[in-house]
């Protein structure tokens, strides 16, 4: 029995641990660590926000990212590198202290006093408290018109961390935002003939310094749960616009075809295996591959280690956002006890917690939460 188990290993798993340990709780931090960012991304990119603003979170702002650049060598230098990156979570988390349990939730459950875990491995953990803090691994976006294609045509963006396999072939990217132009650029470099298609007229750049984003990110992450609910209803209805880094325009632009104004209507499978595209302008296109770059839909029923009985007990945000938890001021469900990190809980608090931008909130609103039901006094 520990006093809380984290889901997840990631940036936000990590720094809620580090938050944990500090304030002497007893915790279980379930997953691979850094596995999304280490084996799930491409190694060759960077990081668009400016590093200032990608530490991880501890109870003292000790570890931070320039400290780690400081004591290792590693040159300060935006965009940052992922592999550094990576490197450094592993820094923090060996300064921090952090104890892994390499091991995956399998099923989680809720009895009378606790919730209780199941591994993949067959383990059992019963925990007080449970943070769900893992990511955008359930949430992968496939537009309809697409899905008709099979999984040797079609992949998504998610998953991707090498392009070598297309060298050679033709593959369409769907999408206009930063993980299409991403993929663009990273089919260029592996030999690929890559053609972007994408709805709007044309790609829109970060206008932004990338300082002033990370920035922005993080002062929106501690204001956006006491914004008036009016204010809060008009950010989300208003259609979300997706940029790209400007420093991935020297490696796509004039490089990779862009074809702007169009929609996949439908996709079919060729008697030579190609995959036959056809586009709303009337024009077809055949590819040996698809990336399908067009995003994520939150959605808490995908999430697959929660027991159907303890994720429908779960209260949802107001349609069309009830993909999402409804959750308090301290991160915590309509279930006393179950709370959710990150992407999971960028609708109540505001886009900032799709990013790590949300790292610093998240800890200091759980933790200190936790804290004070375990000792009988709530916050």
């Amino acid at each position: 029995m520990v006093d809380l188990a984290i889901i997840g290993a990631g940036p936000y798993g990590i720094s809620l641990a580090a938050h944990a340990k500090a304030a002497g709780l007893s915790y279980a931090l379930l997953g691979q660590p850094m596995h999304f960012w280490k084996e799930q991304m491409p190694q060759t990119m960077f990081i668009r926000t400016n590093p200032l603003y990608i530490s991880l979170s501890d109870s003292e702002d000790r570890w931070t990212i320039a400290r780690f650049c400081e004591e290792t060598g590693t040159p300060l230098v935006s965009p940052f590198p992922r592999p550094a990156f990576v490197e450094y979570a592993f820094w923090f988390a060996h300064r921090a202290g952090i104890a892994f349990t390499s091991d995956l939730a399998a099923e989680i459950t809720r009895s009378s006093h606790a919730f209780d875990i199941v591994t993949r491995t067959g383990s059992h953990l019963s925990a007080a408290r449970i943070i769900v803090a893992t990511g955008l691994q359930h949430f992968s976006y496939v537009p309809k018109a697409l899905r008709s294609l099979p999984p040797s045509l079609l992949t998504h963006t998610f998953g991707q961390t090498s392009f070598d396999r297309f060298h050679g072939r033709s593959v369409a990217v769907v999408g206009s935002g930063q993980s299409a132009w991403e993929a663009a650029a990273l089919l260029h470099l592996a030999g690929c003939d890559a053609e972007l298609l994408f709805r709007g007229e044309k790609v829109r750049f970060s206008g932004e310094d990338n300082a002033a984003s990370g920035l922005r990110l993080i002062e929106s992450a501690e204001q956006f749960y006491r914004q008036p609910h009016e204010e809060k209803q008009e950010r989300w209805n208003t259609p979300r616009r997706g940029s790209v880094a400007l420093f991935l325009k020297p490696y796509v632009e004039g490089k990779v075809k862009a074809t702007g104004s169009v929609e996949i209507v439908r996709a079919d499978v060729r008697d030579d295996g190609k995959a036959q595209l056809a586009l709303s302008n009337g024009e077809t296109r055949a590819v040996d591959h698809v990336v399908s770059a067009t995003g994520y839909r939150i959605n808490l029923d995908n999430v697959p280690f929660l027991a159907p009985e303890l994720s429908g007990d779960v209260l949802r945000e107001p349609a069309p956002f009830h993909g999402f938890p409804l959750l308090s001021e301290h991160f915590e469900s309509s279930i006393p006890g179950l709370y959710f990190a990150g992407p999971l809980a960028s609708h109540t608090h505001g886009p900032a917690f799709g990013f790590i931008a949300g790292l610093n909130q998240t800890c200091r609103s759980i933790i200190p939460h936790i804290v004070g039901m375990r000792n009988g006094s709530p916050l």
